[in-house]
């Protein structure tokens, strides 16, 4: 009985050891159970679903092919069926090309000569020949006393005389302008000859120019010499030159 017990507890104490997955199989009558491994099926699965969808796609691909093709022909029946817009859109323009360019009217073709005569200025009217020598007369007696005044300071340059008439040469002789608003006072706004005086005014201010610095080189003590022998022969051509000017007045030229 002892001896039972005994084999029972040395059995509990040294358990059989434990057969790794990858020994042979065991013999019937052993207690361990073999566990198989798993098959991998998951990966088979995913390989056949993975060769099946480029397939599907390509009867896909290929079914919708086959149906635009068929519309594209229905549609290039359609057109080869109705008028063509472009033999129906040439009336038109033949239309245009039969209609004839419009031709000027009369008015454009008159409009030229009444632009002509538009710049055409009238003839100027002339004074009469009384009014032109009258004021011909006052202008180049005018000269004259310029003349007249430079000779007398010619006698007196050098001499106590030439203080009195220095003094009147530096102010001028006609600041007023006398001469000139008699002479203009003889001709209208309509026959005024508005060049000759302007030119006679110039001249005869540029001689009333020279005597003025004719006084003011007089005062030198050398005088008279070569500045006031120049300043003469200056004032004697200016008044020669506003005296032509008195001439085209008269004659109206």
């Amino acid at each position: 009985m002892y001896s039972t017990e005994l084999g029972g507890i040395m059995r509990s104490r040294n358990p059989q050891p434990h057969q790794p997955s990858w020994a042979a199989p065991q013999r019937p009558g052993d207690d361990t159970v073999v566990v198989q491994p798993p098959r991998k099926r998951k990966v088979g699965k995913f390989v056949g679903f993975g060769c099946l969808v480029p397939v599907a796609i390509f009867f896909l691909l290929a079914a919708i092919g086959a149906a635009m093709g068929g519309g594209n022909k229905s549609s290039n029946a359609g057109a080869s069926t109705s008028p063509s817009p472009t033999k129906t859109s040439a009336a038109p323009t033949q239309a245009a090309k039969t209609t004839a360019p419009a031709k000027p009217t009369p008015a454009a073709k008159t409009a030229a000569p009444v632009q002509a005569s538009a710049t055409i200025s009238p003839t100027p009217k002339q004074a009469s020949a009384d009014a032109r020598k009258k004021a011909a007369a006052i202008l180049e007696k005018e000269d004259q006393d310029f003349r007249d005044f430079l000779a007398k300071g010619e006698d007196v340059v050098g001499t106590p005389q030439y203080t009195s008439w220095y003094n009147k040469a530096v102010v001028g002789l006609d600041m007023q302008q006398n001469a000139f608003k008699k002479a203009d006072a003889y001709f209208t706004a309509d026959n005024e000859p508005t060049d000759l005086l302007e030119a006679w005014r110039a001249d005869n201010g540029d001689g009333n120019a020279a005597i003025t610095q004719f006084g003011s080189d007089g005062l030198s003590p050398d005088a008279p010499d070569a500045a006031t022998r120049k300043d003469a022969s200056d004032c004697l051509a200016a008044l020669a030159k506003a005296d032509k000017d008195a001439e085209k007045i008269a004659k109206g030229s």
